[in-house]
């Protein structure tokens, strides 16, 4: 049983310190008026990650079309920076991508150069995501936790062994194909 608790409570305590770090730099970005930094300080149901958005959102509203533009890109990049195994704010996400194809098709120079329409333009641009797929992210993933088990098991034996030198060429191979289709 003390095997199992002890590295419990290790786990639980680094992740609760970590989780009141995200909280206190959220909330330090907040207060200093740094709403985009706010809302990337993303912890779910954390207090601030809402209250930075809704900042946001207040400055969307703004007459000076440069203000709204740069809030709704300020949107989009938190949005689309605390995407993990979930999308959050997902919809105040795609709300940014439509404001932002309506605000840069409208602003002059905001037109695409061949004559087509310039809402589609941008709209077709916003929705391209070039960030690694998340299949290709969890290859990475499980290829390096196969290569770390393989290399620690080698090392405690402390002898060469083909079972975890087999581990540790899968794993490298599964990073390296992850990688690749990243």
């Amino acid at each position: 049983m003390k095997r199992v608790v002890l590295p419990l409570a290790v786990v639980l305590a680094v992740l609760g310190a970590l989780a009141i770090r995200v909280v206190v730099e959220g909330r330090a970005a907040l207060a200093a008026g740094d709403y985009e930094t706010a809302a990337r300080w993303y912890l779910p149901l954390a207090p601030h990650v809402d209250e930075a958005y809704a900042k946001l959102r207040t400055l969307t509203k703004s007459e000076d079309p440069a203000v709204a533009l740069a809030a709704w890109r300020s949107i989009r990049a938190a949005a689309r920076a605390t995407r993990s195994l979930w999308q959050p704010h997902a919809d105040d996400l795609a709300e940014a991508d439509a404001q932002i194809a309506t605000l840069s098709a409208a602003a002059p120079g905001g037109g695409k150069l061949d004559g087509g329409d310039p809402l589609a333009w941008h709209k077709e641009r916003l929705a391209r995501d070039v960030r690694p797929s998340l299949a290709a992210a969890i290859l990475a993933g499980v290829g390096i936790l196969l290569w770390v088990a393989g290399a620690f098991v080698l090392a405690r034996r402390g002898t060469f062994a083909v079972g975890p030198t087999g581990v540790i060429v899968l794993g490298l191979a599964l990073w390296f194909v992850g990688l690749y289709k990243t």
